[in-house]
């Protein structure tokens, strides 16, 4: 199996469960949850249902709920959240992504003829991928993968139009063409995502797929010996870059955001050093 198949397996570990909810994990109350939902702005949640939530729709409330804090009304959000999970469903997004993965001289045979039966299984298709599969799906994905892309979302209130900036500093100089004077809103994805997988983090008690095995490694020092102070030395392209966790309520977030702002290579040597006090130094070399 190849590395960009092994990654979309990840992919699907890291989207699968549903057990985050709104006011417990996000502090979003209910009583707005229930609002959205009353004006179409979730279209992934049922009205029946409690409101479970797997991570990339729990980052898309989130989205909503930073928009909705600064103003922007309920008509427009309703119409952003319909572009973002709808349209893309409608106009089989899903399908185009398939078609284009199989153009990849370098999938597997058992990958290839897996899409290819999808692809003729309207109902699979219908009741699971084009739900799934979008723009703002795949911008999340690429946040995890081995690359590890900063991305943001990009939102223009008075034309309704948005897009997903991928890795890039001079964001307004570079939407101009797309944008040319207008007011733009931009939410940088990592500090929601890094919220996120410090949930996962502290909950699971299991290695998670989508983590490399050097990022389990250290996950579990700071599950199961809970330090103090861990202290993780990342040595690469020969310069050392030290990162201190010591906050007792935000170690996990802090942890999170070293992954996904690291991009550490398959190989990678991990050494764990306990120290006085509690204490643990991790080094990684790359």
């Amino acid at each position: 199996m190849t590395k960009k198949e092994r990654e979309l397996i990840k992919f699907g570990a890291l989207i699968s469960e549903k057990y985050l909810l709104p006011e417990k994990h996000l502090g979003i109350t209910s009583r707005q949850v229930n609002y959205w939902k009353s004006r179409n702005i979730l279209p992934f949640f049922k009205k029946e249902k409690k409101g479970f939530m797997d991570m990339q729709e729990a980052l898309w409330i989130l989205i909503i709920n930073e928009l909705s804090s600064i103003g922007i009304d309920t008509t427009k959000l309703k119409s952003l959240s319909e572009d973002i999970w709808i349209k893309p469903f409608e106009e089989k997004y899903a399908d185009a992504v398939f078609k284009r993965e199989l153009k990849e001289k370098k999938l597997s045979q058992e990958v290839r003829d897996a899409l290819e039966n999808y692809l003729h299984f309207e109902y699979i298709m219908d009741t699971i991928f084009r739900r799934e599969l979008n723009p703002f799906t795949d911008a999340f994905k690429a946040c995890f993968t081995s690359n590890k892309s900063i991305v943001s979302f990009v939102y223009c209130p008075r034309t309704g139009d948005h897009t997903f900036n991928y890795n890039t500093i001079g964001v307004i100089t570079d939407l101009n063409n797309l944008y040319y004077g207008e007011t733009l809103i931009v939410i940088p994805f990592l500090p929601l995502l890094t919220k996120l997988l410090g949930i996962e983090i502290e909950r699971s008690n299991s290695d998670l797929e989508y983590l490399s095995t050097v990022e389990n490694q250290i996950r579990r020092v700071l599950f199961f010996d809970k330090p103090k102070l861990l202290e993780i030395e990342l040595q690469q392209n020969g310069l050392p870059k030290i990162i201190k966790i010591t906050e007792e309520h935000k170690k996990t977030e802090e942890l999170a955001k070293f992954f996904l702002t690291n991009n550490l290579p398959a190989g990678s040597r991990l050494t764990i050093e306990k120290r006085s006090q509690g204490n643990y130094k991790v080094t990684i070399k790359a």
